[in-house]
């Protein structure tokens, strides 16, 4: 099997490299660039094929994704990328060399600098290319002496030297020819780049609206965003991410929050608590082609295993995994199996190693990731616990834990990580933080905090942005909207909602 190479360590540049030139798996400067073809995003070859080992999907964006179907990106990105200006690998051992990346790969293969043993028997020791043989030579304790008539032999060997190194200067005069050649090109294709790049993505607007009006229907686009009910409030309402709108549609039967939400069979479905006491109903709109007023919501033939309120939930092909929740001062530590087709059949699959409510959980191919909540009614049980569950396997297991205790949060999955958004602490401080937790590595970082603090709000994913809607912040409930750019790496304020909502649903569609 060929070895793992990532990307190019950002530090060996000698300038700034633009952050479109990070591999989105190893974050390093790519390394033969690959493309998913709907999105854009860009990785090394490498680091996709060794991820495509185990998972059929981009890291991204979730699209699916193999090796056969990677994209090749435009010559223009290539050719910025090679024309950028990098030290060699052996700096550390004294080379100075500064060259350009599309020419490292032959220099580092001739570098004087490059690491070579000693021959000498009895010797080994590590020497710079350009000095072995004077060390072999001359200077090696276990060098072979030699005899009067060699004088000719050393003669030859200098006159050989001598020649390579003519012919290395000779190289270089010609490699700064072409070298200054290039750099006369290099200002008018980074003028152009970004005339192309905008060129680039009208044509890719166009494609998916030809795509959509060949589909008629928005669902498969994930260009809106409902959100149903919240502490208060039966009123439904609707964004159109590409207008920037909302719009209203048809409320729902009665007021309900704490509730979770997913979309199955071109059906909007909420299940849980309302505003009158613990429900195991569920209830659905279609929404196909497009919801609209006109649209009212029915009874679903499913229902919870138990009244609950602040479970998580996530589709698992035609059943719905639902976990813990609260009914009362009762908070529970399993996971339920609902059959979402006929005959509607509920079961116990496992129990989390904790009760746990107000948690978040997302699937990643058969597995759950479950993380954070709090093991009472109050925010003083919250958890920074983190449990994978194998659905094949029905296991659980322990994972490193979040850097701090939290429930009452939102989460979105984003490739191979989860991410938490804003939440209570263990002191009840409302939160404006972000953490993305890997599934793999089982590390999280933080990302930029948001512009409000917020509890029981909710989040969707939106092309390369996480949405967060409402919520309660530390004096008032929130109408407010704002999104996360993982390209600009900065959070955007969008319209408000037509009213103040929190321990509300919301899906995108």
């Amino acid at each position: 099997m060929a070895s793992y190479i990532q990307g190019y360590d950002e530090k060996r540049f000698a300038t700034t490299v633009n952050r479109n030139f990070l591999c989105l798996i190893c974050f390093d400067v790519l390394r033969e660039p690959v493309l998913c073809p709907r999105n854009h995003h860009c990785f090394c070859r490498s680091c996709i094929t060794k991820h495509l080992e185990n998972c059929r999907r981009c890291p991204t964006c979730a699209d699916e994704l193999t090796v056969e179907t990677l994209a090749e990106p435009q010559r223009m990105v290539k050719d910025i990328l090679n024309e950028l200006n990098i030290h060699c690998i052996y700096i550390n051992r004294g080379c100075q060399k500064i060259l350009q990346l599309q020419h490292l790969e032959r220099h580092e293969a001739t570098c004087g600098f490059t690491p070579a043993v000693c021959t000498n028997q009895g010797c080994g020791a590590t020497l710079n290319q350009r000095d072995l043989i004077h060390h072999q030579s001359e200077l090696c304790e276990f060098r072979k002496l030699k005899c009067h008539s060699c004088g000719e032999m050393e003669k030859r060997m200098a006159n050989l030297e001598k020649n390579m190194e003519r012919n290395a200067a000779d190289m270089a005069g010609k490699l700064e020819a072409v070298n200054n050649e290039v750099r006369g090109l290099k200002t008018a294709l980074i003028e152009g780049f970004d005339e192309m790049k905008d060129v680039l993505v009208k044509m890719e607007d166009k494609k998916e609206e030809n795509t959509r009006k060949v589909r008629n229907t928005a669902s498969g686009d994930k260009e809106n965003i409902i959100v149903a009910g919240g502490y208060g409030t039966n009123s439904v309402e609707m964004f159109n991410w590409r207008q920037r709108r909302w719009s209203p549609l048809q409320s729902l039967p009665k007021k309900r929050h704490g509730g979770t939400s997913f979309v199955f069979n071109n059906h909007v479905t909420i299940a849980g608590v309302s505003c009158s006491g613990y429900v195991e109903d569920m209830i659905r709109m279609n929404i196909n082609p497009n919801p609209d007023l006109s649209t009212h919501w029915s009874e679903c033939p499913v229902k919870l295993p138990a009244k609950l309120a602040y479970h998580s939930s996530v589709l698992y092909n035609d059943r719905l995994i639902v976990s813990g929740g609260i009914n009362g001062n009762a908070v529970f530590d399993c996971i339920h199996e609902l059959q979402l087709v006929i005959p509607y059949t509920v079961k116990t699959l496992s129990r989390m190693p904790e009760r746990r409510n107000a948690h978040g959980m997302e699937l990643f191919d058969d597995n759950l990731l479950i993380v954070g909540g709090r093991t009472t009614g109050s925010w003083q049980g919250n958890l920074s616990s983190v449990v994978l569950y194998d659905i094949k396997k029905n296991e659980c297991k322990q994972l490193a834990p979040l850097p701090y205790e939290v429930s009452l949060m939102a989460t979105v999955r984003w490739g191979d990580n989860i991410v938490v958004i804003g939440g209570v602490d263990k002191r009840g401080k409302v939160l404006d933080t972000i953490i993305i937790y890997n599934v793999k590595t089982e590390q999280g970082r933080l990302l930029p905090p948001m512009r409000c603090k917020r509890f029981g709000c909710t989040a969707v994913v939106i092309g390369n942005n996480i949405v967060v809607l409402g919520g309660r912040g530390e004096r008032r409930v929130l109408k407010s909207v704002e999104a996360f750019n993982f390209d600009r790496n900065t959070w955007e304020e969008l319209p408000e909602m037509s009213e103040a909502r929190w321990w509300h649903m919301a899906v995108a569609v």
